[in-house]
């Protein structure tokens, strides 16, 4: 058999079909082989060349949506803005990002998994939350910020913004969601990150309004 000459162009149809397979049945209902027939013209070698296990492919999508949904760099003139003003604009340009590309906060509930939850936490902890600590160092020093703990600040930050306020993850009322939005500014405030604004509310609630239409 002729070596493939694109083997990144597989890779990724291989992850293509692997995210579609799971959102329509859930990541425990899906197999090596159904991604393998998915795709079509491979076989069980050529996804063993790519991904170890199940397990591989989760840990590697959850990384890899992670890191196309925290979309700081691509956000112009952000330099001339503080640390707190950054990461408002951040995260709502995140937001709404995810919202426009259908990524891993806006898919089925179907995908979720004890191990998407559990891969979801650690790849955000050791992707997201490094980036989070800059800013929030950064505003430490231009005065936006009062944080004492920035490391721990941010790891608890990326989680409750990922997982708890994740409405693909936590099926909850609109009212009960406007209360955690309530409840994590206070929290935030409480520490020295008092970022959440009026208009990042309301884009809290688009992300929450398009997670139900997906249902």
């Amino acid at each position: 058999m002729a070596r493939n000459k694109y083997p990144e162009i597989t890779r990724r149809r291989i992850m293509e079909s692997a995210f579609r397979l799971f959102t329509l049945k859930g990541w425990n209902n899906v197999t090596i082989q159904d991604i393998v027939d998915d795709v079509g013209d491979i076989t069980r070698g050529a996804f063993y060349h790519h991904f170890k296990s199940i397990s591989d492919i989760i840990s590697t999508i959850t990384k890899e949506m992670l890191l196309e949904q925290f979309v700081f760099q691509d956000i112009p003139d952000l330099g001339s803005l503080n640390a707190l003003d950054r990461l408002r604009l951040g995260i709502s340009f995140s937001i709404l990002q995810s919202i426009k590309n259908g990524d891993l906060s806006t898919v089925s509930r179907k995908i979720n998994s004890a191990e998407f939850i559990y891969t979801r936490i650690i790849e955000g902890a050791r992707v997201v939350a490094p980036s989070i600590q800059k800013v929030i160092e950064e505003g430490n020093q231009d005065g936006s910020f009062q944080v004492a703990y920035p490391k721990q600040a941010a790891e608890v930050f990326t989680m409750l913004f990922d997982i708890w306020m994740n409405p693909g993850i936590f099926q909850v009322s609109r009212e009960e969601y406007v209360q955690k939005i309530e409840h994590i500014t206070f929290m935030f405030e409480a520490i020295g990150i008092p970022f959440v604004n009026e208009q990042l509310k309301g884009v809290f609630l688009e992300l929450f309004d398009h997670a139900q239409e997906l249902e």
